[in-house]
């Protein structure tokens, strides 16, 4: 109880600090940043783990985020439901994309386990997940009441 307690209250504060200056060109780096916290703080590292796991972890998110800017970049300017021809190729193209995201993950998991634990490693998917539902959340909120996030 008193762990769950202490992680909302972290987690409200992390994103009080995300908000508190919308204009900053470096939204980025905070996002990063709380992320960062955020992951050290679910996953309960040690000071050598957290030494030995961010620079793979890093690595990891980097080759992931070029996969998908990849991906992305072919259907920039498309609309991939124009015809058929474009929305089967659209479909391949993607169905690639999850195939070698998902390869990228198995050579990642067997990389981070030489780091951290398997239960902190699934742990650390979970937290991947309540982070980014966090942001949204919090997001999705901001929205509703009059603020706009600003880039």
């Amino acid at each position: 109880m008193k762990r769950a307690l202490l992680t909302i209250i972290f987690s409200a504060l992390c994103l009080g600090m995300l908000y508190a200056q919308p204009k900053d060109r470096d939204m980025h780096e905070k996002v990063k940043a709380l992320k960062v916290a955020f992951i050290t703080n679910k996953l309960e590292l040690t000071s050598e783990q957290s030494a030995a796991f961010w620079p793979v972890y890093n690595e990891f998110e980097k080759e992931k985020r070029e996969l998908k800017k990849d991906f992305m970049s072919e259907y920039k300017d498309k609309n991939p439901t124009t015809d058929d021809k474009t929305a089967h190729q659209y479909i391949n193209d993607n169905l690639d994309y999850q195939e070698k995201e998902l390869a990228l993950k198995k050579k990642y998991k067997d990389k981070l386990l030489k780091v951290i634990s398997a239960t902190q490693l699934a742990e650390l998917y979970r937290s991947e997940q309540d982070f980014k539902r966090m942001l949204l959340d919090e997001l999705k909120q901001r929205r509703g009441s009059g603020h706009r996030p600003t880039r």
